[in-house]
């Protein structure tokens, strides 16, 4: 076996890649401005939106009123409708934008504004619009469509329906990302498999298969994230994937932390937006660990790595994600296990869908939904946060520090836990 390359060693390398990196990002961040001010020279701006998402809130005099997230493509936003809607997520609206306030910045993270004469668009049904009603119609419970419509479409569910979901500490599977996507790259690569050796072996036996089958799969997938709307997690998730292919083929070194520093680069240069991606973040920090895990550990067998490697992915995340979402239930410790079923639960039922079955496992779904548990809130620190993030870092170097790291996890859980009682 040929020996892996490193990547991007010499001075000169680094600089000429920091370089590239530089000019792209300012030629994206370009772009993003001259959008801003295409639509805030005005002050307001009428256009065609997707709606993402759609919610009831009531104000302090009990008026109900809509909560819509909207995109057109070139940007999301919040507004809010005091009209009576039907529900019209995923449908097109055309409505005037009050542009007036909002900065460059506001516009790079996503922003709320006030808007006006909201019109509902006549669309022919699309492709998308049948997948949603083939999954609705498989499933009799409000909350299994809006589950299945979550995992398989990224459609947000409801708000109770992510309370219970935060009760189990399994957001991150309802919230299509990258988990997702590697699991559906199996799928195909093992569908596409044997009938493109067939065809190969008969009529082009000059071709890569590896190559070949690659750029198959990128293409449905890129297919499959323009029906979902394109969300931040799955361009973020495709373009590491994409990377990943490129380096794996060109024989360099792929599960290394300059790689992931490598790719997340890449990444903010070409989409200067996902600098503010909660979502580019939590799976960076993720990836990390995955890391870290296999730097010291990659000699385990590969059921053991991948046992192990979801309590520790879930401990070592812990104090991150409390530092943002704060809410805690004591069922999120069943999160590991979850998430390893998840692994065959995902193709399972995508399988069940296809033949008409899509229904067969909702009775124990809302069981599990079911579980009532008590909302407690843990926070991390900021000073423990920052101390916690710089040990994460040294750990790279020294398993002294992966000690340290280690214990000051368990001991913040611990501490945590104890001070609940």
């Amino acid at each position: 076996m040929l020996e892996k390359l490193p990547l991007i060693e010499s001075r000169k390398e680094i600089f000429l890649f920091l370089l590239i990196i530089f000019i792209l990002f300012s030629i994206n961040l370009s772009f993003e401005y001259r959008n801003y001010k295409k639509i805030t020279e005005e002050g307001f701006y009428r256009d065609d939106f997707i709606v993402l998402n759609q919610y009831r809130k009531k104000t302090k005099r009990n008026k109900t009123y809509f909560v819509l997230k909207l995109s057109n493509g070139d940007f999301t936003f919040y507004t809010n409708s005091y009209l009576k809607l039907p529900n019209i997520l995923n449908k097109r609206v055309n409505l005037v934008l009050n542009t007036e306030k909002i900065s460059f910045l506001d516009y790079l993270k996503g922003f709320y504004s006030y808007s006006f004469d909201l019109n509902i668009l006549d669309t022919e049904p699309t492709f998308k619009d049948f997948l949603i009603d083939y999954i609705k119609s498989s499933h009799k419970n409000r909350e299994m469509r809006e589950f299945f419509l979550a995992i398989f479409l990224a459609i947000p569910p409801s708000k109770e329906l992510r309370e219970k979901i935060n009760i189990l500490g399994v957001s991150h599977l309802i919230a299509i990302s990258g988990f997702h996507l590697g699991i559906l790259t199996l799928i195909l690569f093992f569908l596409l498999k044997y009938p493109y050796y067939f065809l190969q072996n008969r009529y082009f036996p000059y071709r890569n298969r590896e190559v070949d089958l690659t750029i198959i799969t990128s293409s449905i997938l890129l297919f499959y994230i323009g029906l979902t709307d394109s969300p931040p997690s799955l361009i973020r998730s495709f373009v590491m994937m994409i990377i990943g292919f490129y380096l794996y083929y060109r024989n360099y070194q792929l599960l290394s932390f300059k790689t992931l520093l490598i790719a997340l680069l890449i990444i903010l240069s070409l989409f200067p937006k996902l600098l503010f991606s909660l979502s580019l973040w939590f799976s960076v920090a993720g990836v990390f660990y995955i890391y870290l895990f296999l730097h010291y550990f990659k000699k385990l067998s590969k059921i053991t790595i991948f046992i192990l490697l979801n309590f520790w992915v879930f401990l070592l995340m812990f104090p991150i994600s409390h530092f943002i979402f704060p809410q805690f239930s004591y069922y999120q410790f069943l999160s590991p296990i979850l998430s390893m079923l998840f692994t065959l639960f995902y193709p399972l039922e995508i399988f069940l869908h296809f033949i008409g079955f899509g229904n067969l496992l909702d009775g124990a779904i809302l069981k599990l939904l079911s579980l009532n548990g008590e909302i407690i809130m843990i926070e991390t620190p900021l000073y423990f946060f920052i101390g916690y993030i710089i040990l994460s870092l040294l750990s790279i170097y020294h398993r002294f520090f992966l000690f340290l790291l280690l214990g000051s996890n368990i001991s913040f859980i611990l501490y945590k836990l104890t001070s609940l009682l």
